[in-house]
């Protein structure tokens, strides 16, 4: 039990979200700029320490349309939460987080409308559900 973070990882933004397993709820938490992977694991390093972390879900999108092989960001993602991995003594999940940007973006739309005043970027929103369907997924 305890803190979660979810991280919806691109070439140039990463979304985070946070949720506790305990409740199994997700919030969208901030976006970073990826600037590299040793500065990015930096910072994800700071982060699970200011928020005593105990477990990393990261999206992976496991598109059927490959069939042989990965893209280019499944490679990226792969080789970030290996390099992750080597740093932290923190359990890293990969999770699927195909179709999370057509609903962070429902996300945001619906903010927008009940006219919420701090509304985080796409990323932020991808990471939450991301982080959402794995506590869903575990019975959280």
């Amino acid at each position: 039990m305890g803190k979660v973070l979810g991280i919806d990882f691109g070439s140039k933004r990463v979304g985070l979200a946070t949720g506790e397993d305990e409740f199994g709820i997700a919030f969208p938490r901030d976006v970073i700029h990826n600037k590299g992977i040793p500065l990015l694991i930096t910072s994800i390093l700071d982060i699970c320490e200011e928020l005593d972390v105990s477990k990393i879900v990261v999206g992976l999108p496991l598109n059927p349309d490959v069939v042989d092989g990965e893209n280019k960001i499944m490679t990226q993602i792969r080789k970030f939460v290996e390099e992750l991995g080597e740093k932290i003594d923190i359990p890293v999940f990969l999770f699927d987080e195909m179709f999370s940007s057509f609903e962070a973006d429902e996300f945001i739309r619906e903010a927008k409308e009940r006219g919420d005043k701090t509304i985080l970027g796409r990323d932020a929103y991808a990471a939450q559900v991301i982080l959402q369907r794995f506590f869903d997924k575990s019975g959280t």
